[in-house]
């Protein structure tokens, strides 16, 4: 859907971007990881074309259209939701009328709030009338920077429900930004992790536990290059990242050499990662 290469941005001598590469498939969620600084909202704004960024953007056919949750959402606190909505359309050259108004409202579970003022309303509220406003206009690419930001337990599961039940979509492309390790954990098919402005991990969420350790020595097929994620760090030492299932598979062959293995969940590989060096490599060896 979308493709970013050796996207770039500088603000001085500092990168705040590092040359992003990255392929955003249409009917994914990605959760994108890391910690204050690394770069996130920087990537968000740069999707949305509104810093002056070096390297590309492509997008794979014309119509792409973006909605977004970026920071706090801004609204005017004395109109209700259904006033800030109709006036962020006309403000955002958007159609609309009444009926839509009335079903992103429900979509977001709001319908019973809509003559309510957004002062009126709870931090939960304010971030699903946040999430109306992203849908408007329908968007194929939908950006959510700290969705749970503030929220309580159960306004984190309403607003994960919301995701997994009335966001997702085959046509939509859905990019969450989170801490909450937990939550963004149930609705991502993909995990970027970025540290530093650089992107230096994308992984499928499909595991509990990672196999992690060092590696001598992969068989050379094509189906275990598949499998196996390669990492290394600043000198040049190689290491493995593998579904615990795929590591059992492996571990039996004479060709894959390797120690110093740990398991690790998705809050110990996070840890890993941003305390170390480590970044995914592409060559195979």
């Amino acid at each position: 859907m979308i493709t970013l290469k050796n996207v770039r941005f500088k603000v001085g001598k500092h990168n705040i971007l590092n040359n992003i590469n990255m392929k955003l498939k249409r009917g994914k969620v990605y959760g994108l990881l890391g910690p204050n600084g690394a770069g996130k909202t920087t990537l968000f704004k740069a999707l949305l074309n509104v810093i002056e960024y070096k390297g590309d953007i492509f997008k794979d056919y014309n119509h792409v259209t973006i909605g977004k949750l970026i920071e706090y959402p801004a609204f005017y606190p004395n109109l209700t939701c259904v006033e800030n909505l109709k006036l962020h359309a006309s403000y955002a050259d958007i159609e609309y009328n009444d009926s839509i108004v009335n079903d992103l409202l429900g979509i977001v579970g709001l319908p019973d709030a809509k003559h309510k003022k957004f002062k009126e309303l709870s931090m939960g509220m304010k971030q699903r009338l946040g999430v109306a406003k992203a849908l408007m206009g329908n968007p194929n690419l939908l950006l959510l920077d700290e969705p749970t930001n503030g929220l309580d337990p159960m306004g984190m599961k309403d607003m994960r429900n919301l995701i997994e039940q009335n966001l997702k979509g085959k046509q939509r492309t859905i990019v969450i930004s989170s801490h909450n390790l937990n939550e963004v954990s149930f609705v991502t098919d993909t995990f970027l992790f970025m540290r530093e402005g650089k992107k230096i991990l994308e992984i499928d969420n499909n595991e509990d536990i990672y196999m992690f350790g060092r590696v001598q020595q992969i068989p050379d097929h094509q189906n275990v290059k598949q499998a196996v994620t390669l990492l290394e760090d600043n000198k040049k030492e190689i290491y493995f990242l593998l579904s615990e299932t795929n590591f059992n598979k492996l571990k039996t062959t004479n060709d894959f050499v390797y120690s110093d293995v740990q398991n690790l969940t998705l809050e110990n590989l996070y840890i890993k990662l941003m305390s170390t060096d480590l970044i995914e490599v592409k060559s195979y060896v």
